[in-house]
């Protein structure tokens, strides 16, 4: 290998590599203008040699890459390095709710038997989304008597149930990939082996010897992977032996719909009396949703598996707050997440407890003609029956430690309105730039993730992009700031907690616990002058003029309320007018000449 040496080691870029080849030849042949030209051999050979190395080293700085779940992009690296840190990427959830149904008057006359069956997962269709929607049963079905007027209450949940089988190989450890067309629901997977139901477990760990288990992984290339035990840790399925996958396909968060009232269905599925005849369900029904479908969500991103992988509990326990994360962030529902604790507060009583504060992802909610300022004022928080679903799907998953206590934090929400102060270029219209300029805060506002504070100078930035805007200014105004100025003092508010006589306390669930510490809070009124600063804590705005939070308040931008001097503040954006966004265009414009436009151009290209 000698001859080679002309290599310099330390090269690492193919054209470097190829330069030293260059000099070499040029050095050895001595005639290189005459040998050495782009249509001599040498030149030829050399252009292949280097779109050669050129691709070797894209494949070994590929494989590099591909080796760190922070740095791949390929999903099937990102989704096999997170099931090795012992994470199953979330494969979706399918919507669940509730309808009610009973016999309608003509039943009675038109059914032959004395009862009508509706077998086990009757299909309905929903028609505010044209989605399929399953009646859920623990029976193979359920009977109304003719006899009874009372509304009958069944879950639904959305999707339509597939299957596949296999047939067994008698190897231990033996695995096979499950190809699903679609989104399928995280749990909702049921196996039987020769139709045997068999039991779903976590890890191969927990099975015990002679255990009929198996385990489900979301397929790192897609569909689902199948596992079953070695003798040891579970049970091997015999050879030749009849495997049944049953799985639920989901349209996952397309489920999802809001009220119950004007929701309306029909069913697909036909009933049947005792006597065997079939009856289309619409006919002798009289149904309705109690509880709108809630809970549905999507596959769970490659992004954020590149975030939560990381936080996976090996032990599949609910017991720290990076858990509750890890386990609900997969359900892509939320603009804002954080569990935490208090263990350091010294409140004792509370430090069993994990405290959930989250905000529901807005933009999902957006439909046409609506944005921030006109969407309606619920939809920026969870309902009581998605809170309620939240903490079904915690109950449910098996994997909350005993001891512990989930609460979810009620939002502390701080007023505020906006001024967009706009100098703005001749030979452009107002109207079009109110409705860019409102467009472009909506967007910042629906998708803000940050929650510490609101800089003025990201609305500034994001509005200097505007065409025609010469200059602008945003300022944010307190509705605290502003009912302190009026009435003349504002409220402080002081915790202390204190050691007490143990005391019973139910704690929701059908549960209790005793409580050692008496927590109190105590208002103070501040009174003040009138061209006095107030503390930042009270207004929520420091010396910048920047929105501030503490950790359980959010900001809104909305009306309802009247400033220091009894001027109302409307709930929407108006063009010079005071409202939640109000915007204003100094007159007159600007003249828009060469010179001006010359440092606009300069201005957008910085």
């Amino acid at each position: 290998m000698a001859e080679f040496k002309f290599l310099n080691t330390s090269r690492i870029k193919a054209n470097e590599m190829i330069s030293d080849t260059r000099t070499y030849i040029s050095r050895l042949y001595g005639r290189t203008s005459e040998l050495y030209t782009s249509a001599s051999p040498f030149s030829q050979i050399l252009e292949v040699l280097t779109e050669l190395t050129k691709l070797i080293f894209f494949y070994i700085e590929d494989s590099t890459v591909e080796q760190n779940i922070l740095t791949a992009q390929n999903p099937e690296s990102i989704y096999g390095l997170a099931r090795l840190a012992g994470h199953d990427s979330f494969r979706g959830a399918s919507a669940y709710g509730e309808i009610k149904i009973r016999l309608n008057t003509s039943a009675i006359e038109t059914l032959s038997g004395d009862a009508l069956n509706i077998i086990k997962n009757s299909n309905i269709k929903c028609t505010e989304n044209g989605l399929t929607y399953i009646l859920k049963t623990n029976n193979d079905k359920f009977r109304i008597e003719k006899s009874n007027s009372e509304y009958i209450y069944i879950p639904v949940v959305q999707g339509e149930i597939e299957t596949q089988t296999l047939t067994a190989t008698g190897e231990k450890l033996q695995s096979f990939n499950v190809i699903v067309k679609g989104l399928t629901d995280h749990h909702s997977t049921r196996i039987s082996v020769n139709s045997e139901l068999w039991t779903k477990y976590d890890s191969l760990y927990d099975m015990k010897v002679g255990t009929k288990g198996y385990l489900v992984k979301t397929g790192i290339s897609g569909g689902l992977d199948i596992y079953f035990g070695n003798g040891s840790f579970g049970e091997i399925p015999a050879e030749g032996s009849s495997i049944n996958i049953e799985y639920l396909l989901t349209q996952g968060s397309r489920g999802n719909l809001t009220g119950s009232k004007d929701l309306t269905f029909k069913f697909i599925s036909e009933g049947f009396d005792s006597l065997g005849e079939t009856y289309d369900l619409n006919e002798l029904l009289e149904a309705s949703f109690t509880a709108a479908p809630k809970m549905g969500a999507d596959r769970e991103s490659t992004e954020l598996t590149k975030l939560i992988a990381p936080l996976q509990s090996h032990s599949f326990v609910l017991a720290t707050p990076n858990a509750y994360e890890h386990f609900l962030s997969r359900y892509g529902m939320f603009s804002y997440l954080d569990a935490y604790n208090t263990t350091e507060d010294g409140y004792l009583d509370d430090d069993n407890v994990i405290y959930l504060f989250m905000l529901p992802d807005t933009a999902r909610k957006l439909t046409k003609n609506k944005d921030y300022f006109n969407l309606g004022l619920d939809e920026f928080f969870f309902s009581s029956d998605e809170k309620n679903g939240l903490l079904e799907l915690l109950e449910n998953s098996g994997q909350q430690m005993v001891t512990t206590e989930v609460k979810i934090v009620e939002p502390s929400v701080q007023n505020f309105r906006m001024d967009v102060k706009v100098r703005y270029f001749e030979g452009y219209n107002k109207a079009t730039m109110y409705s860019e300029i409102r467009a472009k805060i909506s967007d910042y506002l629906i998708n803000i993730t940050r929650r510490d504070r609101l800089p003025k100078s990201d609305i500034i930035a994001l509005l200097e992009t505007v065409e025609g805007i010469d200059s602008v200014n945003v300022k944010f105004t307190s509705k605290t700031e502003e009912d302190a100025r009026r009435l003349g003092y504002y409220i402080l508010e002081k915790v202390t907690v204190t050691p007490s006589t143990p005391v019973l306390e139910d704690i929701g669930n059908g549960k209790s616990k005793y409580v050692f510490f008496k927590r109190t809070i105590t208002k103070q009124k501040i009174n003040f002058e009138p061209n006095a600063a107030l503390p930042e804590e009270v207004i929520n705005l420091d010396s910048f003029g920047d929105i501030i939070l503490e950790k359980e308040e959010v900001a809104l931008f909305r009306g309802g309320w009247v400033d220091r001097d009894n001027i109302a503040v409307l709930d929407d954006a108006k063009m010079g007018e005071m409202a939640a966004l109000s915007i204003y265009f100094d007159e007159p414009a600007v003249p828009n000449t060469v010179f001006s436009k010359i440092q606009a151009k300069n201005r957008k290209a910085l």
